[in-house]
């Protein structure tokens, strides 16, 4: 990067501009009205830190353990799909730089990459996500690649049964496969240097899963996806799951305290409240105004991760006061891979990292340890809340 950047902003800027705008927008896209999307980002803006003085943090560590893996930092990488738009290397340059980190990336099954290159490069550091196909079949075989690889830790899709409308990517035509207006073809044509990349390097597939023993073509992602959309999944596949595999696992999509105890129940060992980055259900609360419903449902069972709208470290200190034992983030991460590859991506660690350090010491914590309700504040003097935001 000619220069380095100050923010995750300015990461978004510059992918921004080296994205044509139906990728950009699908990466940024929301459902319907984009309500949630919003909703993330307010909340959090919304939630207020109480600053503390003359506290000695000359010794702070950021470092922290979540589901038995240690952490430099209390941030992981959220699963993401259909990273290859964004940049050939993908989902193996994010696994790579959040090893180097001492971060986890989460890998997708919509990812382009498949599960085994991903753990090739940061053995040790990647979760396997796992959805319950119609197909039965494929999703035991993705269990079955994720213990070949050595994986520890699965975490289950739990809010995909059903697709939402996102009108960004209809007004652009992305459905799989493409189908753009005549404007956004013209676009792509102004973005050479993304057309080049896209076109030679990593081919748009589904990289764990193989049609006839062979790579499923973009032209028959849309048809393989919509085909196993399994809109009868239940608690029954989780607790069967639980049976079944000795590492950890992980339910993803929890906003309600009557799931957050539903999953403990079924043997659980990490909730994950997430609402799809705002992608699924348009008419929810954000996730760190769920976050603390909860953490009181699960009561100490389980670990809770929590993810939606970071963008600054001082985030990671609010999810973690409110509860949580770790923090995850999706776009800030895609942001970097779009903005410069790899060397994106560890902008964006570098820069929620020393955020979150920044924070840390303005509240008093030595470490994430210390980030416990005392250290939000009142949300004003004429706020009828008697103690902390919740």
């Amino acid at each position: 990067m000619s220069t380095t950047p100050r923010n995750i902003e300015d990461l978004y800027g510059r992918a921004r501009r080296r994205l044509p705008a139906m990728v950009a927008d699908f990466l940024d896209g929301g459902a319907l009205d984009e309500l949630t999307l919003r909703r993330n980002r307010d909340d959090l803006d919304a939630t207020l830190l109480a600053q503390r003085v003359l506290a000695d943090i000359s010794t702070r560590s950021t470092a922290t353990t979540l589901l038995g893996t240690g952490l430099s930092v209390p941030l992981i990488v959220s699963p993401m799909g259909l990273l290859t738009l964004l940049h050939p290397d993908a989902d193996v340059a994010i696994a790579r730089a959040s090893a180097e980190a001492g971060s986890i990336f989460i890998h997708s099954p919509w990812s382009g990459c498949s599960l085994r290159d991903v753990v090739a490069v940061a053995p040790g550091r990647v979760w396997a996500q796992i959805a319950f196909w119609k197909a039965a079949h494929e999703t035991e075989q993705h269990i079955e690649q994720a213990r070949a690889a050595g994986v520890d830790t699965l975490v289950i899709a739990g809010d995909v049964g059903i697709s939402s409308k996102r009108e960004r990517d209809m007004r652009h035509g992305t459905a799989m496969p493409p189908r753009p207006p005549f404007r956004d073809v013209v676009d792509v044509a102004l973005h050479p240097g993304w057309l080049w990349r896209f076109a030679t390097g990593r081919p748009l597939t589904l990289g764990s899963y193989l049609i006839d023993g062979r790579a499923i073509r973009m032209s028959e992602i849309g048809d393989w996806l919509h085909g196993n959309e399994n809109p009868a999944a239940t608690w029954a596949d989780v607790e069967a799951v639980r049976r079944s595999w000795p590492g950890k696992l992980v339910v993803k999509g929890i906003m309600s305290p009557a799931d957050a105890r539903r999953a403990v129940d079924a043997g659980v060992d990490g909730v994950f409240v997430s609402n799809h980055g705002g992608r699924q259900f348009d008419d929810q609360q954000s996730t760190i105004s769920a976050l603390p419903g909860v953490v009181d449902a699960v009561d100490g069972r389980a670990e809770i991760i929590v993810d939606g709208g970071v963008r600054r470290g001082s985030d990671i200190a609010k999810a973690l006061a409110l509860g949580a034992h770790g923090v995850s983030a999706g776009r800030p991460f895609a942001y970097g891979l779009a903005a410069a590859g790899g060397q994106g991506v560890r902008h964006a660690f570098e820069i929620l990292t020393g955020e979150f350090s920044t924070a840390m010491g303005m509240v008093g914590a030595s470490s994430p340890a210390d980030l416990t309700r005392d250290v939000l504040a009142v949300e004003s003097p004429s706020s009828d809340r008697s103690a902390v935001v919740r």
